[in-house]
Parts: structure tokens; sequence; C-alpha cells
């Protein structure tokens, strides 16, 4: 028999009873579940789904990656901002 190790965790009454339920209408109860996700998460070595920020986190870090653009002058931006 593999040997087993017990694993806490704290988080809210209702996520844990909500979760349980989800789970219960899977088939599945709360502890295997949990043992889906680690073996899910070391087979793909990270996080099983697309962890996310904010939309302005998101909208800031695309805008930091976009190129600059130089004007030069008012009127060379005027010029730019109209041919966006």
């Amino acid at each position: 028999m593999k040997e087993t190790a017990r694993i806490q965790i704290r988080t809210s009454e209702d996520m844990k009873r909500r979760a349980s339920q989800l789970f219960e209408d899977l088939g599945l109860d709360l502890g295997t579940a949990i043992n889906m996700f680690l073996s899910q998460s070391l087979r793909e070595g990270g996080l099983p789904f697309r962890s996310r920020l904010s939309e302005f986190d998101r909208e800031m870090e695309e805008s930091e990656a976009s190129p600059v653009t130089h004007a030069g002058d008012v009127e060379n931006m005027k010029d730019i901002i109209h041919h966006v």
C-alpha cells in the first residue's frame, strides 16, 4: 500500500460546502478532487488552468509590451492620433 500524507488547508465553510456539493454531483469526494488537481498540476508542470490577472493588470501588461511611438512635436502627434 502507498504511504499517504495528510494535507490540511483552511477555507470558508461556504466554499467547502459548495465545492463538496459540486464534486458529489460529479461522483467525487473532496479528497479525490483535490488529489486529481495535484496530479494534473504535476503532469502539466503548473496550474491545470489559466491563472488570470484582473482586466486592468492585463491591459497594463499589454500596453507596456506595445511599441512606443515618438511623435516629436504636437503637430506630429495630432497626425498620429488622426490616423489611428
